[in-house]
């Protein structure tokens, strides 16, 4: 909890066992199954070769070939079977989507979980780098814009709430494309690397 972490960590882990098992199931099933297609495909070659000295009827030779068909068609429903549970048993492994600070787990060793429950395990939030949202009023629009286009990094600073400690300092990221007609006023981000943790995520800042 409170941690950063990679993208890939291992998070938490579901109990694997009946995931397991579902596994050994399907594998065993497609082994079976691959075995039956074997036995088929080889007494449909002797069919074949018995069908040139009419020792086998045409009839016979038609259901051979469709029951090696449909053998081969199982097989395939068999692989799928094995590749969704191997799917499933990866699954238990609950690794972080991405970089970022994990929050404060929201279940307990022990507890009981679904694929629809909602609440998740734990929230990762990026905050290397992290961005800020702000306002800039209409009358800076141009000042920014003309700047971005000449590739001009603007400098956004970042103080505290009461304006009185400089916290961090980024770089104007992108502006919205509509200006607030109540306010008169358009929506910027700026993106501050943020290695040394002094801006946290809902935090309330102050851009300059």
């Amino acid at each position: 909890e409170g941690q950063q972490v990679k993208a890939g960590d291992l998070l938490a882990e579901i109990d694997p066992s009946q995931f397991k098992v579902a596994l050994a199931q399907t594998q065993g099933q497609l082994a079976k199954d691959k075995a039956t297609l074997a036995n088929a495909r080889r007494d449909l070659a002797r069919y074949q070769q018995l069908a040139k000295t009419n020792l086998v009827s045409r009839q016979e030779l038609d259901a051979q070939q469709a029951l090696v068909s449909e053998t081969e068609g199982t097989i395939k429903a068999d692989e799928a079977s094995v590749a969704s549970a191997q799917l499933q048993l990866d699954w238990s492994r609950i690794t972080a989507p991405v970089d970022g600070r994990v929050g404060l787990k929201q279940v307990d060793v022990g507890n009981q979980i679904s694929s629809g429950d909602t609440t998740g395990i734990v929230v990762i939030t990026q905050t290397h780098p992290i961005d800020l949202v702000f306002t800039l009023p209409e009358s800076d629009i141009a000042t920014v814009v003309q700047a971005q286009k000449a590739g001009k990094p603007l400098v956004v600073e970042a103080w505290d709430r009461t304006n009185s400690k400089k916290l961090s300092e980024g770089t104007l990221l992108s502006l919205d494309n509509q200006i607030d007609a109540t306010t008169g006023t358009i929506k910027v981000k700026a993106r501050f690397n943020n290695q040394d943790d002094a801006l946290f995520p809902n935090q309330f800042v102050n851009a300059r």
